[in-house]
Order: C-alpha cells, then sequence, then structure tokens
C-alpha cells in the first residue's frame, strides 16, 4: 500500500550501561566482567527483579530484560511483519474492537509482552497485537535500516536543486528553509539526491541537515480523518477540472460564434467560404487542434458520451444526419441549411441521439 499514514521523527539515545523496561531503570556495568562468585544484577538480585517485573504488568518481559545491552536501542522498538496492515486492539485478543492500524512499514515501542500477544505504541495509537506480527529484539536492530526513512531539512533560505554534484550542475528548482525531502539515494562528494514534487535532483549537503523518521501506525480516529480529508481533496481537484473544462468549451463557442452568418455548402470545410454540418463542427475543433471524423454519423463516436442534462458549452449535439456545438442555455451553433448558412437554434428541435465530449 501507499505510504499514506503517519510519520513522525524519533531521536534514538544509546544508553550504554542501562536496560529500560517500562516502569523500571536498571544500571548494569556494561563494559566489566563480573568477579568470581558476584551476581551481574543489581545488588537487589533476581527475586526484586523479577517482582519489579510483575508489579510492571511484564511478566513475560524477563528475556528482554536479560538481554544484552549491545542490543542498545533496539531494546524495546519493533517493526512490524505484515501484510498492508494488521490491527491494534484494545485488548490481548482476537475479538477485541480494534483501535488503530500497524502497517506493513511501521514502526513501534514495545510496551509489554503477553501471551502471544505485545501491547505496544505506534504513533498516538497504543494497543495489541499479534506477537508474531512483530519483528523485535537482535532481527529489529539487523534490519532496522529497511524502515528507515531518509530526508533533509532545508537550513538555508533558498537552496538550489541542481541536476548533479557540484555548483557547475544546472538549477532545476529551488527549495525553501526548514522544507523537507526525501533522499532517494547514497550521498555522493557531499551532495544528497533528492525528489521535490516530481523533480529528482541534487542539493549541497553544507545546506540540509539529514535526518531519519521511521513511519508509523494510526488510530481508527486519524485513519478516519485521513480518509476524509483525502476524499475532500479528490473532490476539490473533480471540481477544479470541471471548472476548468468550461472555459475550454466556452472558447470553441467563442471562436465558432465568430462565423455566424457564413454560407452552408454541402461537403464544404471552409468556416468562410462554406462548410456544412460536420465540416464546420469539424473545422471549428481544428483550430484547437483536435482531429475529429468528417462525417456526423463518425462523430457519434468522437470522445465519450454525457446526457443533454449534463451538456457543457462546446459538446457535440448529434443528431440524425445532423451535428451541432451546443453553446449552453438549450441552443447550438450550427451549419443549418443553404437557406441560413451558419446560425444559432434550438438544440431541441429534434430528436438528439446523442451528446459527445471531446475536451
Amino acid at each position: 500500500m501507499g505510504n499514506t499514514h503517519m510519520k513522525h521523527k524519533v531521536v534514538i539515545s544509546a544508553l550504554a550501561g542501562m536496560i529500560l523496561i517500562p516502569g523500571s531503570a536498571v544500571p548494569v556495568k556494561a563494559a566489566e566482567e563480573p568477579e568470581q562468585g558476584q551476581s551481574f544484577l543489581p545488588a537487589a538480585g533476581i527475586e526484586a527483579v523479577l517482582e519489579e517485573c510483575y508489579e510492571t504488568e511484564v511478566k513475560d518481559n524477563i528475556n528482554l530484560y536479560l538481554v544484552p545491552t549491545e542490543e542498545g536501542e533496539y531494546l524495546n522498538m519493533a517493526f512490524s511483519n505484515t501484510g498492508d496492515f494488521t490491527y491494534i486492539r484494545s485488548a490481548p485478543e482476537e475479538n477485541s474492537a480494534w483501535v488503530g492500524k500497524l502497517y506493513s512499514d511501521s514502526a513501534a515501542e514495545v510496551l509489554a509482552h503477553l501471551d502471544g500477544w505485545t501491547k505496544i505504541k505506534s504513533g498516538t495509537a497504543e494497543g495489541y497485537v499479534p506477537s508474531d506480527t512483530l519483528i523485535t529484539g537482535r532481527e529489529a536492530r539487523m534490519r532496522a535500516e529497511e524502515y528507515e526513512n531518509s530526508t533533509v531539512r532545508v537550513t538555508a533560505y533558498v537552496l538550489n536543486v541542481r541536476d548533479g554534484q557540484g555548483t557547475d550542475a544546472a538549477i532545476l528548482t529551488q527549495v525553501g528553509q526548514n522544507e523537507e525531502y526525501e533522499v532517494t539515494g547514497e550521498p555522493v562528494d557531499g551532495w544528497y539526491p533528492v525528489k521535490v514534487g516530481e523533480i529528482d535532483g541534487w542539493v549541497s549537503g553544507e545546506y540540509v541537515e539529514a535526518e531519519i523518521s521511521y513511519s508509523y501506525g494510526e488510530t481508527r480516529e486519524e485513519e478516519e480523518t485521513r480518509i476524509a480529508e483525502e476524499k475532500e481533496r479528490e473532490e476539490a481537484l473533480a471540481r477544479e477540472a470541471a471548472a476548468q473544462t468550461i472555459p475550454a468549451g466556452q472558447a470553441v463557442i467563442d471562436y465558432a460564434c465568430q462565423f455566424i452568418g457564413n454560407p452552408y455548402v454541402w461537403g464544404g470545410t471552409s468556416l468562410t467560404e462554406g462548410a456544412d454540418c460536420s465540416g464546420f463542427v469539424q473545422s471549428v475543433y481544428a483550430h484547437f487542434g483536435i482531429h475529429l471524423p468528417r462525417t456526423s454519423y463518425d462523430m457519434r463516436s468522437a470522445g465519450y458520451e454525457v446526457s443533454y442534462t449534463e451538456a457543457q458549452p462546446g459538446d457535440l449535439i448529434l443528431y440524425e444526419g445532423h451535428v451541432g456545438l451546443y453553446m449552453g442555455d438549450g441552443n447550438i451553433v450550427n451549419a443549418m441549411n443553404e437557406a441560413d448558412g451558419i446560425g444559432i437554434c434550438s438544440a431541441l428541435y429534434t430528436d438528439i441521439i446523442t451528446v459527445r465530449r471531446v475536451i
């Protein structure tokens, strides 16, 4: 699936000599070997450690707790091992309500291990997922790079994006301070390959800060909000596209109306010397670089069909043996006949066979 869900930056600190368990922090010597007969664990003893684990409701976490410190920051970090997503549930059971989704590229913080379930926090989503949908411990450390998102943040007021490394390379576009962009490969000679919209280019490492981020899951409410916003954007784009179609069609009508009063000539295609109905429509659209079939019969397959109630200026209105250009307000401009020449009449003067939109 596309990476549409939430992303957050994380600052990872490796605390040498300290192992973290929710609700506790127990210092352990990282570099020294225990003396003969001396316990590796703090003076409190293994009993105190076990008791603390029980008190924090991580009874099955003792193996994680005893992982060597070389695991570093990955002690409590996990990565998803699932298809598109797995549900984050309110309780460690399959029939409990889902409160969020953990996606295929997500990172998470491990809060507790239970019988076949793991409590996690990914972004703001917190709950339980089946343990087999996670990568944890040593494997998480080894595979972390697979889940990293590399970005750069612009530190200069304005920064050139070039088509190669070095200031001699051509400038493709410019980006502004604090803007962030995806790094698409390895840096070369201090230059980072980045993607800016549809442009692939290079920026100087002197004027950016490289950062690593992870993708996270999202709550049920966040997903609903995101889907609603995506739908709203799609509808806005559709409205914008429709709004752009109308002026284009109106331009066709404005051009066609310049020839009102010119003669009708059977078989003609000249807008000034004379044209028949299909020759008139074909020549008008040819002015805009759009090729249409020569006959009104063949024009029935041009573009795509819309209903008469959806007709917009510039649409072709086709009848039995005739064609005209819809003007709006129920009228067409067309090459009518030898007596009337090119003129305007009602679009409903006879039965309509089809309405075709070609722009």
